[in-house]
């Protein structure tokens, strides 16, 4: 794994080389409502929190590559029988293309891995997944609103709503 994530980050770092434009590159800082969709998560996990850390690398003025690592948590719902003392928890790293539309809009695409943990008081269960996401949003005086599709194929899917700073790096 350590591989692939050092791969994506000098993929990054020297795809600047193969753009004469400069661009606007920034860290964006924040954190998101999760919501669990399919039945099976949804009936047994209550809407998740979490944060994230993205670098965007600007490659002209209408792109950016993207490089995220996030963190979810979702507990257990009570009256269920056996997830009541579970969590749930999601650490995606995912390297994207982000293309900036008219009036501050934006959209991204992004792939890479995703941690899927199930925790309760006597058992740790981690899985390793490929994982997508798909984000529209708008950025205004530095703050970033988005909305989020997330997928781990068949393993889970989840929808976020993102509020987060973008800080430049100019």
């Amino acid at each position: 794994m350590k591989r692939i994530v050092l791969f994506i980050a000098a993929m990054i770092v020297f795809s600047g080389y193969c753009f004469a434009q400069s661009g606007n590159n920034q860290v964006s800082v924040g954190g998101s409502a999760d919501f669990l969709l399919g039945p099976g998560y949804r009936a047994a996990y209550n809407v998740g929190f979490g944060g994230g850390i993205k670098g965007l690398y600007g490659l002209g003025e209408m792109a950016q590559v993207t490089l995220s690592v996030a963190y979810s948590s979702f507990g257990g719902k009570s009256g269920t029988l056996y997830y009541t003392n579970q969590t749930l928890s999601l650490l995606p790293i995912l390297a994207g293309y982000r293309y900036y539309l008219p009036n501050h809009f934006y959209a991204e695409g992004q792939a890479g891995i995703g941690f899927l943990t199930q925790q309760s008081p006597s058992y740790t269960y981690t899985q390793t997944n490929p994982a997508a996401g798909l984000s529209a949003g708008v950025i205004m005086d530095g703050f970033d609103l988005s909305a989020r599709f997330y997928t781990e194929g068949s393993v889970m899917n989840q929808f976020a709503i993102r509020l987060a700073y973008n800080f430049s790096l100019k």
